[in-house]
């Protein structure tokens, strides 16, 4: 049987037990779905019974699992939002769906714009302007996660002008009616000691990458030197800055909301009513996320509401991190990539910087000059 298989049976026996026992124990589970008055999911809410406390996930659902048959309250609570009670009926043994709508109390910051690709700094501005104008091929990081590859020669495989010729263990790339290697380029810098082995790099490593053909398409800046000519072609590689996705819990690990509502309470860290001087982004650099490539080919806009603390470094906290709401779950590793690279004036309280609960929104919207990518 493989591991797989095994670990499937296991969670479904235990599921099955957990309910025995659950039915054994006269108790009821109950499934909270927290959301917003736009009903959009909320995450990071604290779901209490007379016996338990859950918090709900990015999906907005908190699982109370043993609540006592008979009438029983749940309170909702969530920073930033007015705490709700409901009353609900259990009856033993017998599963119970319930939905909790928390309105906003805090006044929400000035939401941090996002335009299409108007703004967009670093290395992957130069790569979106290349892709629009330009006559290569490109391949985003949600291309390379869409295509799953093996090897980084699989992403070649279909491109147009390119083969790829195996010999051994070894894939080498090569333009059509060429037989020297292609030029590779490495966030800018050229790899031109020898001829590389491109399956050496985990695609999935990579942000973007460029495919030029011909010496013709080449940008300048990619075009070699003397020595090295792009005659047979060109490849630009992008490298990811930062996680790929965001870190995975460890078990047992406190959450991001569990973690800052323990620094609240401790007095490491203060909501926005408790400073004298609030944080601030440092106006000088505004970062602003990558719109992500399937929202941006189809104009879709999307919003944000991100939850941090600011350190008194005037850097965001990562393990603080977290999305309170969004439209779409594709805007949340864009915007903590953007958010670790943000400066801000941290908080001061008698005198003194200390750490800031944030709540910052950020509003995407298309650029009406956006054209679709095929």
């Amino acid at each position: 049987m493989s591991t797989s298989k095994r670990v499937m049976g296991g969670c479904l026996c235990w599921c099955a037990l957990a309910s025995v026992l659950v039915a054994q124990q006269g108790g009821s589970v109950v499934r909270v779905a927290v959301r917003s008055t736009a009903g959009l999911a909320l995450g990071g809410a604290q779901v209490r019974s007379d016996t338990t406390v859950v918090e709900s996930d990015d999906a907005g659902l908190g699982i109370l699992p043993r609540v006592a048959p008979g009438g029983s309250w749940i309170r909702v609570r969530r920073i930033g939002y007015r705490p709700e009670s409901l009353f609900v009926q259990t009856v033993a043994g017998k599963s119970l769906d319930t939905t909790v709508i928390l309105a906003r109390v805090a006044v929400d910051l000035a939401p941090i714009t996002v335009v299409g690709r108007r703004e967009l700094r670093g290395p992957m501005a130069g790569f979106y302007n290349r892709r629009a104008t330009g006559s290569g091929r490109f391949i985003t990081s949600e291309d390379i996660a869409r295509r799953n590859p093996t090897n980084f020669t699989d992403l070649l495989r279909s491109v147009p002008g390119f083969r790829i010729e195996t010999r051994g263990f070894t894939n080498t790339v090569r333009v059509r009616g060429s037989r020297c290697a292609p030029l590779v380029w490495l966030d800018g810098q050229g790899l031109f000691a020898a001829e590389f082995d491109l399956d050496a790099f985990d695609p999935r490593t990579f942000a973007g990458i460029e495919i030029y053909s011909g010496s013709a398409s080449v940008p300048v800046e990619f075009q070699g030197n003397q020595r090295m000519s792009s005659g047979c072609g060109t490849l630009v590689l992008w490298s990811r800055t930062g996680e790929p996705r965001g870190p995975r819990q460890k078990k047992d690990a406190q959450t991001p909301a569990s973690l800052i509502a323990q620094w609240i309470d401790q007095g490491k860290a203060f909501a926005a009513a408790d400073v004298d001087r609030l944080a601030i982004l440092d106006s000088a650099k505004i970062v602003r996320p990558i719109y992500p490539d399937s929202l941006f080919n189809a104009q879709a806009p999307g919003r944000v509401l991100t939850e941090f603390v600011v350190g008194t470094n005037g850097e965001m906290i990562a393990e603080s991190f977290s999305a309170i709401t969004t439209t779409h779950r594709s805007l949340v590793e864009p915007t903590r990539a953007a958010l670790r690279d943000q400066r801000f004036l941290p908080a001061q309280r008698k005198g003194q910087a200390v750490q800031q609960l944030m709540q910052l929104p950020f509003d995407f919207i298309p650029d009406s000059t956006a054209r679709r990518k095929r």
